[in-house]
């Protein structure tokens, strides 16, 4: 029988962590764990504590997660970043929405991550979904760079350098540059002047963040590259050069494409 979490939580004393499952007055296995998202980002942080119940088995294929209020009370967050962790979530194929069950972990077969080997790991599973996401990136961001080439007002291009120069700075003095990273990718977005492609793409911007900070730690040469591909981009649109825009961006999503693949290749090997 598939187990329903909602309806069978203890809430610890605690950090309203989840201390077991109850069923007929006993506690069966080991419960999913939750505690107070950590600051900021908060979505990710939620994100990253359901992905790790579901890693370590204790949610498993066909669970019911907690109800959107539920996970606010448990994460002690706002109901905004509950759903966009869920959506990521939903992004993965990890979870999947039943009619009158809501929110469950999705059974393989049933996810857009089918096919794949049995015994992989939720990380390798992650990064094919990622490869998937940055094909669709690299349409959509393609398309607002060279809009952006066409639209940007000289503001929007002054703030693009600043934006470039921020990412510049985080890289020489060795700090994460994700929040600057995104920061650019967004300002493109957004001078390209189309509402629904700026939000579109900013949305699926954090979906990359794990695996960006992880290669950026694993890869040192990697910011550099970056810091290149982004100056490439913006005196594309400072140019006023849309073909030029577009496929400076494309190289830059594909070159991380690429990165991502090959620790892929190497995990399978």
């Amino acid at each position: 029988m598939e187990s329903n979490l909602s309806d069978n939580l203890l809430i610890g004393q605690e950090g309203g962590s989840v201390a077991g499952l109850v069923k007929g007055g006993k506690v069966e296995r080991e419960a999913a764990r939750f505690r107070p998202a950590a600051r900021m980002p908060v979505s990710h942080a939620v994100f990253e504590q359901i992905v790790a119940e579901i890693r370590e088995g204790r949610l498993r294929p066909g669970d019911r997660l907690p109800t959107e209020h539920e996970f606010v009370a448990l994460f002690k967050v706002a109901r905004s970043s509950v759903r966009e962790a869920l959506r990521g979530l939903l992004t993965l194929g990890l979870i999947e929405t039943r009619p009158g069950r809501g929110a469950v972990v999705a059974q393989q077969a049933a996810s857009p991550l089918a096919g794949l080997r049995r015994d992989l790991d939720i990380d390798h599973l992650n990064r094919r979904a990622l490869l998937d996401l940055l094909e669709v990136r690299e349409a959509l961001e393609g398309k607002a760079a060279a809009f952006a080439a066409e639209r940007a007002s000289p503001g929007e291009i002054d703030r693009l350098r600043q934006l470039h120069a921020a990412v510049e700075r985080d890289v020489a003095e060795g700090r994460s540059y994700f929040r600057s990273n995104s920061a650019l990718h967004r300002a493109i977005a957004q001078a390209a002047h189309n509402p629904v492609l700026a939000e579109t793409i900013g949305q699926l911007i954090g979906q990359v963040r794990a695996y960006r900070e992880r290669l950026m730690r694993e890869m040192p040469a990697m910011p550099e590259q970056d810091v290149r591909e982004h100056r490439a981009i913006v005196e594309a649109v400072e140019a006023r050069d849309p073909e030029g825009a577009r496929r400076a961006i494309t190289r830059h999503i594909q070159s991380f494409a690429a990165l991502i693949s090959a620790n892929l290749d190497r995990h399978a090997a």
